[in-house]
């Protein structure tokens, strides 16, 4: 139906309009935002404004910044002349966000406030044998102990966001494939959460809810956009845009792991060989037999020093060399301006991403004479439950 078909109603442009107002209140974080900022960024004249601030005041999203946070009197301009534009935050109270990230051996659950800060947080062992129902029924009663103990209840929940192991179509709200936990292929988890725990989940895959939380909460600079591997029990990767996750045009998420960087490389679970995912679990059976992260015995090698560090050093030597076939195939298709590798220490992390940069500009074409920044973190569980529920307020904004 073609929007003259469908035009907005007035109460749709309404909410819109204060959706996105109190997006910018939100954005503003502990600062606040004042309705001359508002009234600025959007273009929309100052009774509407003050309209809106109003309504999200008596809905309780929003509320007065203390004194000190109030929106400074431009240079030159005389406080006489008028009162001081107040600020507003977003209130903490107003609701509460969930956000949750698991794979096969682990599941990292966060509670957070509006203002993002974190109520709750924990990671719990799971037991990948018992199957995708088992482990959902897992992720649902953990969630339901944890709102419990905060006594918090259901109608104070904005949302759930889900960051699922494997690719996941985000448009049909499941998982598409994910070898290491029986019954997870086209699996709708985010429906099988909302029925058992009575709330709206937001679902991603869990490798995009690290890169984001990353690139809007971490360290990384001023870079618009960053490319991220994330070494775990496989390997995934993730592209965020401006703020934005990339998906394919099928609306799946994409899936790195699974790119060919040998042709006569070894067989991989998906069915084709030489992947990027085969290629690096090969140098590394033992910690993943185990059931430890991809490399994690590694950083306690490398310094050591001697014999046991240039051994663990030649491992994530022959990795880089993989990763740096892979990064370049990403670098002509996406071009990112820096590329992020979190494993389960910085040492394995900063170690790969020193060695990939290497390598890509020892041997670069005529496309590599610019090279993006490389950087390497360790894995952190609260960043990835920031990440997920930053998925919930994603969707409220855009509704």
């Amino acid at each position: 139906m073609s929007p003259e078909q469908n035009p907005l109603r007035a109460s749709d442009v309404r909410e819109r309009n204060e959706k996105l107002v109190l997006r910018l209140i939100h954005g503003s974080g502990d600062r606040g935002f004042s309705q001359s900022e508002a009234v600025a960024a959007t273009g929309l004249k100052a009774p509407t404004i003050f309209r809106i601030f109003s309504s999200l005041e008596a809905a309780g999203y929003i509320e007065l910044a203390p004194q000190g946070a109030a929106e400074a009197v431009p240079a030159g301009r005389s406080e006489r002349k008028g009162r001081r534009p107040a600020s507003y935050l977003a209130r903490a109270e107003a609701c509460v966000l969930v956000g949750v990230e698991f794979w096969a051996g682990s599941l990292s659950l966060g509670v957070f406030d509006f203002r993002g800060r974190a109520l709750y947080s924990k990671v719990f062992p799971l037991d990948p044998a018992q199957g995708a129902e088992k482990v959902l029924a897992t992720v649902a009663a953990r969630v339901s102990k944890a709102l419990a103990g905060l006594g918090i209840a259901t109608e104070r929940v904005l949302g759930l966001g889900l960051g699922a192991p494997g690719q996941v179509d985000v448009g049909r709200r499941a998982v598409s494939f994910y070898a290491r936990i029986p019954g997870m292929t086209d699996f709708p988890a985010a429906e099988r959460l909302e029925s058992r725990l009575g709330l709206p989940v937001t679902i991603h895959n869990n490798c995009s809810v690290v890169a984001l939380s990353e690139f809007r909460h971490g360290d990384l600079g001023e870079e618009d956009s960053t490319f991220m591997f994330l070494l775990r029990s496989g390997v995934n990767g993730a592209f965020v845009d401006s703020g934005r996750l990339h998906l394919t045009s099928r609306g799946r998420t994409i899936e790195t792991g699974h790119l060919s960087v040998s042709l006569d490389g070894p067989d991989c679970p998906c069915g084709s060989r030489g992947c990027l995912e085969a290629r690096l679990c090969a140098l590394d059976r033992g910690n993943l037999d185990a059931g430890r992260w991809l490399f994690e015995g590694l950083g306690p090698e490398l310094a050591a020093g001697g014999k046991r560090a240039a051994a663990a050093a030649s491992v994530l030597d022959e990795a880089s060399a993989s990763l740096a076939s892979a990064a370049r195939t990403v670098s002509r298709l996406f071009e990112p301006a820096s590329y992020l590798f979190v494993a389960a220490s910085a040492e394995v992390a900063e170690g790969l991403a020193g060695r990939v940069r290497a390598r890509i500009a020892e041997a670069g074409s005529g496309f590599d004479r610019v090279l993006p920044a490389f950087h390497g973190r360790a894995y952190d569980p609260a960043l990835a439950q920031r990440g997920a529920a930053d998925l919930v307020l994603d969707a409220f904004f855009l509704a």
